[in-house]
């Protein structure tokens, strides 16, 4: 049986919601830098779509930012200049 060649952009149902996360050290400059990254790709986020938390002593932050990506190279885009980001240590 031959599997049909598929691009990843076929596996998503674009345009969909995505939620892109970043963890980084406990900073002022944290939250807005990963929005300012984010909305280079996207339209502006409305804040009731950015969650953050802090870890159990305080020392990190995850964000999670609720958006809606209409292509994989938008993803990846997103993701890249995340983890560039010197303030951002782990992106999911």
């Amino acid at each position: 049986m031959t599997t049909p060649n598929i691009t990843s952009d076929e596996l998503w149902n674009f345009p969909c919601d995505y939620s892109v996360k970043a963890f980084g050290k406990t900073c002022d400059e944290l939250n807005e830098t990963v929005r300012n990254i984010v909305e280079q790709y996207t339209d502006k986020i409305h804040p009731d779509s950015i969650f953050t938390k802090q870890s159990s002593k305080g020392g990190y932050t995850s964000i999670t930012l609720k958006i809606i990506v209409t292509s994989r190279k938008q993803i990846d885009s997103i993701n890249q200049d995340l983890q560039d980001c010197k303030l951002i240590a782990y992106v999911l």
